[in-house]
């Protein structure tokens, strides 16, 4: 039996209800394609599993008996794969009719493209970031992760403008990806060591260095429910994605600044954030009270 087209990767970690709307979207995306769907889940308690069988009775599903992380299940289920093509898709996304063909194509025929990306749209249709420079010190502190970005200018802003044509950009998000699977095995997968986060722009430089291209496709669309692929709380969030960034520099940018100043940059942006949170949820609270009412 000859190789599939394509092969979809979708790791789940309590990714209901959006993990319902994504699989019903990938026929549709996937069109005129010989595909496969493989899931790796990383030991939900909601019915996720149960889910994905439901929709696509033939789907591959992996369970992980702890919460190996993305990357790290990312890497799993390529390994399970047989697809020309890997496109890894998170749960959250719905994919936009003829979407995965489309990154095919911009990407099947141009072997300087190391993986293509599609452009993503929050709910009300508006646009979602989905391009980024590399990281450095400067446009970190302009990132939205930056308790203190709208206080500073928009030059050196670490995400990307929207674009009309196919564009070479230097990383993009993972959340919508394609690449081929000789590319991504040549280039050794997802690092582990990222639990969550960075882990899609360590791969685009990672590629880089092999001379190897990011683009982005504006015609293969989805729609991206922000933050509800999977179960986690908001501080854990911000926390996996500083440790992240704390990692990444300490891997391509390993000097005395990364291992010893950067630390303290983030631990304070971290608590910065918290406590513009705070305030943000007690002056918030204050105006649920109702004049005259008793607290």
């Amino acid at each position: 039996m000859s190789a599939p087209d394509l092969s979809i990767v979708i790791v789940t970690h309590n990714s209901l209800p959006a993990l319902r709307e994504c699989l019903e979207s990938l026929a549709a995306a996937a069109k005129g394609l010989d595909w496969e769907l493989v899931v790796v889940d990383n030991n939900s308690d909601d019915s996720s599993r149960d889910v994905v069988k439901e929709i696509i009775p033939a789907a591959t599903v992996e369970f992980n008996r702890s919460n190996e992380g993305f990357g790290r299940a990312c890497n799993k289920g390529a390994s399970l794969a047989a697809g020309k093509f890997l496109a890894f898709v998170n749960p959250d996304v719905t994919v936009d009719k003829g979407a995965l063909k489309r990154l095919i194509a911009a990407t099947e025929f141009n072997l300087r493209v190391g993986v293509a990306a599609g452009r993503l749209r929050y709910p009300d249709g508006s646009f979602q970031p989905t391009c980024r420079v590399f990281p450095t010190v400067t446009n970190l502190m302009l990132s939205r992760g930056s308790a203190i970005s709208g206080m500073l200018p928009k030059a050196s802003r670490y995400t990307m403008p929207d674009y009309e044509t196919p564009t070479i950009v230097p990383a993009v998000a993972g959340t919508f990806i394609l690449i081929r699977r000789s590319t991504f095995e040549r280039v050794g997968g997802f690092d582990p060591r990222f639990f969550m986060y960075m882990e899609d722009t360590d791969l685009c430089y990672r590629l880089s260095q092999m001379h190897l291209k990011s683009i982005f496709v504006p015609s293969a669309g989805g729609i991206h429910r922000w933050g509800e692929g999977a179960n986690a709380g908001r501080l854990r969030r911000t926390w996996l994605h500083h440790l992240s960034t704390w990692k990444y520099f300490l891997k391509h940018v390993p000097n005395g600044f990364s291992l010893i100043f950067l630390p303290f940059m983030l631990a304070a942006n971290l608590a910065l954030q918290a406590l513009i949170a705070m305030v943000k949820a007690v002056f918030a609270g204050n105006r649920d009270v109702k004049p005259g009412s008793a607290e």
